[in-house]
């Protein structure tokens, strides 16, 4: 994509984390930024943030597994602030527990927003995208999680869900290319963010929720706005994946060797 000032973003999972530091840096771009949360009086803070700064911003209430939520957001978006050119699909959940203690409401609330909610972003902003013909992005946070789980910790179905979102961005990216709509698939590492406690956003008809206890690495985790830089220049390089973290090659090679471990020896 040439240039990002005066272009539209909207950033789900907004208010607060990774997606509050990409919607700041994507406003000291001179971007107009649209933030969808769950929390809305935390959007409204960091929308403040942006108009202080002379930024256009608007925050939204919108649950993204409510597919039409995510279309009504849409046609918010565009009747007040213009036709969207940016899509960041951020918002995301995570609990405690094993797999095989997990409940099926524990899995439909994980996948409903950490797949389902990138999926419902693309079915809500992405037609208008191709129609307009003009060049556009997507991001969708993923996670290391989804390219190369810690096999403790009792985050399956986090890692699963992120896996998911890893093969759709991917076959995304292939599919939307030939329309000139770049997609980056953001796996970070750690991140300093309240993702631990996500639970406490648990709609009640998924049960109690449990939060994750928050893992000693944090302590030497990179804060949510040294992602925003990374996710800026990613759009403008239409990179296909963007990782963070010190970790992520190790993890990387150290799948990738489990998973040939067995062709190695046929």
């Amino acid at each position: 994509m040439d240039g990002l000032a005066g272009r539209v973003a909207v950033v789900t999972g907004g208010a607060e984390g990774i997606g509050r530091g990409i919607a700041l840096t994507l406003a000291a771009e001179g971007v107009r930024v649209a933030i969808a949360d769950i929390d809305l009086r935390t959007a409204e803070l960091a929308v403040g943030e942006l108009r202080d700064a002379g930024v256009e911003a608007l925050a939204v209430r919108v649950d993204v597994s409510d597919p039409a939520a995510m279309r009504a957001f849409a046609e918010r978006v565009e009747r007040d602030l213009g036709p969207v050119s940016v899509l960041c699909n951020n918002a995301g959940v995570m609990l405690d527990g094993t797999l095989v203690e997990s409940t099926p409401e524990d899995w439909q609330w994980v996948l409903s927003v950490n797949l389902m909610g990138i999926v419902h972003g693309v079915s809500a902003f992405v037609p208008r995208m191709r129609e307009r013909g003009e060049p556009a992005h997507i991001v969708n946070t993923c996670s290391m999680a989804g390219l190369a789980p810690r096999l403790a910790g009792g985050l399956g179905i986090y890692s699963a869900s992120k896996a998911a979102a890893v093969a759709y961005s991917e076959m995304l990216r292939a599919e939307l290319a030939p329309s000139g709509i770049g997609v980056t698939t953001l796996c970070p590492s750690t991140v300093n963010t309240r993702i631990w406690s996500a639970s406490r956003n648990r709609p009640t008809e998924f049960g109690e929720g449990r939060p994750v206890p928050v893992p000693e690495r944090i302590s030497a985790a990179l804060e949510p706005e040294q992602i925003g830089p990374l996710v800026v220049r990613a759009i403008l390089e239409d990179r296909a994946y963007l990782y963070t973290g010190a970790d992520m090659r190790s993890r990387i090679e150290e799948r990738t060797a489990r998973v040939l471990a067995d062709i190695e020896h046929e």
